[in-house]
């Protein structure tokens, strides 16, 4: 058993990019995650992550070790979810708080397998920005969350479930023909339309250029909507553009609709996190959640 953890210690270092994040997500100490990686290492004679200052390189052997982390533990939430359906198929309801974009574009299928899987179960979704359900956690209006934000709130526990990239995308009708690619400069004087104040997406573009020593200000914003549907339909009858995830807009896509809009050095990754109350009981949801990792092939 003492292997297993050592595995879950080393894949947590790999997906954090840190020694002392791995530890306080697996509340033990700095030199307890250093012991059990190089207890690794020792196990199977070969560096598995090499350390330059403060960061960290995963080696050839550490990658196949990561993949094969990723189908045991995929495994184990197998079991985990078919035992719990099994045990616990008396059914009930879940109320989950979602992200405008994940609550239209990605979670639905995932729920409707899940109903399939486990019967009588009824799912409540709420739709908000990050913000909002934060708030509706800490106040007992939700069970669970699902967030396109950063994690940033106290007393809340976030775990990441899908990557996710926003793009630059405008419409085909007006930009046909024109430059896939733009330089930074620009980019920040083409009319944007961006989300409200609160919204995940907002926060995710304000770090992201602040990453490149710019401000939200730089940015020429010519309208603020509330919501991702009600941008696309604006940016599909207008000459402006937008950074919407790219799950968004895959119909659009196929459609001829929207195009992508290549910026030069300047990519937007996120996770996307399901969020829960520290120390909380989720009943249900938690059998839901393992559902859902299983799902995006995430580890808990």
């Amino acid at each position: 058993m003492k292997s297993h953890f050592r595995l879950h210690v080393f894949y947590e270092v790999v997906q954090r990019q840190s020694f002392t994040k791995a530890a306080e997500a697996l509340q033990i100490s700095q030199p307890a995650v250093t012991k059990h990686v190089r207890a690794l290492e020792e196990e199977y004679k070969v560096p598995l992550l090499e350390r330059k200052g403060v960061i960290i390189h995963i080696t050839p052997a550490g990658e196949v070790l990561k993949s094969y982390c990723e189908k045991i533990f995929g495994l184990e939430r197998q079991l985990k979810f078919e035992i719990d359906a099994i045990r616990e198929n008396q059914g009930g309801t879940i109320r989950i708080g979602a992200s405008t974009t994940i609550a239209h574009y990605i979670i639905p299928k995932v729920i409707a397998s899940f109903q399939q899987k486990v019967k009588d179960v009824n799912i409540e979704i709420k739709s908000g920005n990050t913000e909002a359900i934060e708030n509706w956690l800490i106040d007992d209006v939700i069970d669970l969350g699902m967030i396109e934000g950063s994690p940033h709130r106290g007393g809340l526990k976030y775990i990441p479930f899908l990557k996710d990239e926003l793009v630059v995308v405008c419409s085909t009708k007006f930009h046909r023909g024109h430059k896939s690619s733009l330089t930074i400069k620009e980019f920040l004087k083409k009319p944007f339309v961006i989300r409200e104040q609160g919204s995940g997406t907002r926060k995710i573009i304000k770090d992201a250029l602040e990453s490149k020593n710019l401000h939200e200000d730089d940015l020429t914003i010519a309208m603020q909507l509330d919501s991702t549907e009600s941008i696309k339909r604006y940016i599909e009858a207008s000459p402006n553009y937008a950074l919407l995830s790219i799950y968004s807009i895959l119909e659009e896509l196929n459609r001829d609709q929207l195009q992508i809009i290549d910026i030069e050095d300047f990519e937007i990754d996120r996770d996307l996190h399901f969020v829960i109350k520290e120390g909380g009981s989720i009943g249900l949801g938690t059998t839901f959640m393992d559902y859902a990792l299983l799902h995006y092939n995430k580890k808990l």
